[in-house]
């Protein structure tokens, strides 16, 4: 598997796609409405990214409400455990497509988008509650110790299978259930990069692109040519080697499946150099708003 170097306007790029992605996602967080779907939801996202330029996914615009922000009552699609192959990309699956299910007062509401600008992918969750619910805020303040837990991880080349575990202790000592363990290969990232959008034309497949599945399995393939190299570009449990020099969108998602079930998450980038590692952009609405609540102390 190549290992990814970009150069600093190649990371401009994709810092200032994933500040767009959040900037399309919070303000339809703004604009959504009791009785607003989650197809309608998707498809504001949708109209706001064009509004800046953007029309090209790694994947499309997703939005989950209540109970489908824990992935409750979705079990993980083509499960590794029983399904070999690890070329299919994370959220595959038709059951976490948007749906007709409406917005109501209190419910946890999750808005999930990945554009492309200047060929150059991000990939973002955005985690709130509409209207007033305690055990949704106090969810979303718990997510900060993830944070610096997955980098600490990266910098000590601990293996992507380790972090992992990590997380798994943390979430469990919160209290909280593991919901990205619910993503296809139950995945808590995975890599993201330059999408030749310009020669391939937009073919979605369940909100994939097929020049994103054409990433992907690009990243993937040495897997099959050489059986004693172990890279993906999936961090999933079981990835037992250091995450490759690269981007990669991570996505810690937690929930709780007792009473009204939710579940929460982040997702942004972590740049992994030869030497270092580091998030994109310590200026998303996450990271705000837990530097906000310190401050309030």
């Amino acid at each position: 598997m190549s290992k990814e170097f970009y150069t600093d306007t190649d990371v401009a790029n994709f810092r200032e796609c994933q500040r767009l992605a959040y900037q399309a996602v919070t303000a339809v967080a703004a604009k959504l409405k009791a009785g607003d779907t989650e197809r309608y939801a998707a498809e504001l996202i949708d109209q706001e990214l064009k509004s800046y330029g953007i029309g090209r996914y790694f994947h499309a615009p997703f939005a989950w409400f209540g109970a489908r922000t824990a992935f409750q009552g979705i079990d993980r699609p083509f499960d590794t455990r029983s399904f070999p192959t690890k070329l299919l990309p994370p959220h595959f699956g038709q059951r976490f497509m948007p749906t007709e299910t409406q917005l109501t007062e209190g419910m946890c509401v999750i808005l999930d988008v990945a554009p492309i600008f200047n060929d150059c992918a991000a990939d973002i969750g955005y985690s709130y509650a509409f209207g007033h619910n305690e055990r949704v805020e106090k969810a979303l303040d718990d997510l900060a110790v993830f944070r610096p837990l997955i980098l600490a991880g990266v910098c000590k080349e601990k293996t992507m299978a380790e972090i992992y575990a990590d997380v798994s202790v943390a979430l469990a000592d919160l209290g909280y259930e593991n919901c990205h363990a619910k993503y296809p290969q139950g995945v808590l990232g995975h890599k993201v990069g330059k999408i030749p959008t310009r020669f391939l034309p937009r073919i979605p497949v369940w909100g994939f692109e097929v020049s994103t599945c054409l990433y992907l399995a690009a990243e993937e393939v040495s897997r099959l040519i050489n059986p004693w190299d172990n890279h993906t570009a999936l961090w999933a449990e079981d990835s037992r080697v250091s995450a490759d020099p690269g981007l990669w969108a991570v996505e810690p998602h937690i929930g709780v499946e007792t009473g009204d079930a939710f579940g929460v998450k982040w997702e942004e980038i972590i740049h992994i150099t030869e030497n270092n590692a580091y998030y994109l952009d310590d200026a998303l609405p996450h990271v705000e708003r837990w530097a906000n609540r310190t401050a309030a102390v």
